[in-house]
């Protein structure tokens, strides 16, 4: 008999750490989404653009570069920064190129950070990660947390993920 492979989605009905923390980074999105879109919808108005993909396009733009930007350079984004969480780097620091990685999704903001986020859970491996997460070596966890008992916590999620 082979071991059975856990994922995020066998997790997330009953840990309610696991739940936190999406219902935290969905939380932290719709503020970002809402810094984001509300002026962007508010400038294209006053400037009459009528042209829906030219509403896709500059959204997914400008929610592309909002995200890749502040969490390649300050780790968080202001949706992130007021749920208290931060994106963290599993291999050398965060930078640019990994903040752009993991941000990708967020160009087309309707459809794919959804689909991100259940692959991630669906998937074995760390179930707080998106996919685009493991692509770019990036997780996401509380700000306030040291790294050093960040990384305790992490050994100790995936022994208890291995158990089940």
């Amino acid at each position: 008999m082979g071991d059975s492979v856990v994922t995020g989605l066998d997790l997330i009905g009953h840990n309610r750490p696991l739940q936190r923390h999406w219902l935290k980074r969905t939380a932290a999105f719709i503020v970002d989404a809402v810094l984001v879109l509300f002026p962007l919808w508010i400038v294209l108005e006053l400037l009459q653009v009528q042209a829906i993909q030219v509403y896709g396009f500059a959204s997914g733009m400008f929610f592309f570069l909002y995200s890749a930007i502040s969490e390649g350079l300050w780790q968080r984004t202001p949706g992130k920064e007021l749920l208290g969480l931060k994106v963290y780097s599993l291999v050398g620091n965060m930078d640019l190129h990994k903040g752009m990685v993991r941000s990708v999704a967020k160009f087309f903001w309707y459809i794919l950070p959804p689909l991100d986020m259940l692959i991630g859970l669906a998937t074995s491996g760390d179930p707080r990660q998106r996919l685009s997460d493991r692509i770019s070596g990036t997780t996401v966890v509380g700000a306030t947390v040291p790294t050093s008992v960040q990384m305790v916590a992490d050994k100790n999620l995936v022994k208890a993920v291995r158990r089940e």
